[in-house]
């Protein structure tokens, strides 16, 4: 049994070996997977967050390797009658279940559930830390354009203190060398992250970047925060001009994107953008991640 919690519980080797897996999948598809390889395995889905990328990404990725989905949804779930988070995992720990894939807006859930259960603990988003299989997805969609991950240079602008992909982009970044820029107003600076450029001024951030990823204002965590939004576009907001300007080969997104806030109107169907590239590759990654884990026990 393997779980994936967390991107530092990855080698440099065990991420080559994923991003390898799942672009053969993707390359080879339908006949990758013409004999499901998952059929008969049953993951469960708990979602305690609203998903569309990750949840749908990861239902097809069920389908196509023919594995069952039982998806709980929290608001038909006991948890709306006072159930607890921990009570509702031993709830599920007495299923005939291959996988849990979690998503919460508490940091330590996706612990909580890795210690009761006795099958793989799959995290899909875990409140502001972690979210690996999208910087998986993020990595792998760079690779497929050629980028030189030991080469790159890359700045991430926007709301970083609350966003879980960004400190996983970071962290698996960090495994390949990469030089990382980080900016965003000094309300939205995280304080824990180390060894990592912070600027406020864009322009300043932007400096001889190959590849800059925009992130959204996370509006249901910043509640005490008074942002003012036109504001901040007029400092941060990301357009073709801008990317034309500073040379910038591609943006990326993770989404979901708010046009008009943290990039231009229109500027996802840009030339430079990969913001669908990153969604279609989300799903094989989550392949690699579920025939890894439920096929072979192990990252």
């Amino acid at each position: 049994m393997d779980n994936l919690l967390n991107i530092d519980r990855l080698n440099k080797t065990q991420v080559e070996d994923i991003i390898y897996l799942a672009s053969s999948l993707k390359k080879d598809f339908p006949h990758s997977t013409k004999d499901s390889p998952l059929k008969g395995k049953n993951v469960i889905f708990l979602f305690l967050e609203s998903s569309t990328r990750t949840k749908t990404s990861f239902n097809f990725a069920c389908s196509i390797l023919g594995a069952n989905v039982i998806d709980i949804s929290p608001k038909s779930s006991s948890m709306t009658k006072g159930e607890t988070f921990e009570n509702t995992i031993k709830t599920i720990s007495s299923y005939p279940a291959d996988a849990l894939v979690l998503r919460s807006n508490e940091n330590n859930d996706i612990n909580i559930a890795k210690n009761i259960l006795d099958f793989p603990v799959i995290n899909a988003g875990s409140g502001t830390k972690s979210h690996p299989t999208q910087a998986l997805t993020d990595l792998m969609t760079l690779i497929e354009k050629g980028v030189s991950i030991e080469k790159l240079k890359i700045s991430i602008v926007g709301d970083i203190e609350h966003s879980r992909v960004a400190r996983s982009l970071i962290e698996l970044l960090n495994l390949f060398g990469s030089k990382i820029n980080i900016c965003s107003p000094k309300y939205f600076k995280p304080t824990d992250l180390k060894n990592i450029s912070h600027f406020e001024d864009l322009n300043q951030a932007l400096k001889n970047v190959d590849v800059l990823m925009t992130l959204r204002i996370q509006r249901e965590r910043i509640e005490k925060y008074k942002i003012n939004f036109n504001k901040y576009s007029d400092s941060y907001m990301i357009t073709e001009k801008i990317l034309n300007e500073f040379n910038v080969s591609y943006l990326m997104h993770p989404g979901p994107v708010n046009e008009g806030i943290e990039i231009d109107r229109g500027l996802q169907d840009s030339s430079k953008s990969l913001i669908l590239e990153q969604v279609k590759n989300g799903t094989w990654i989550r392949c690699a991640v579920l025939i890894n884990i439920l096929l072979n026990g192990k990252l």
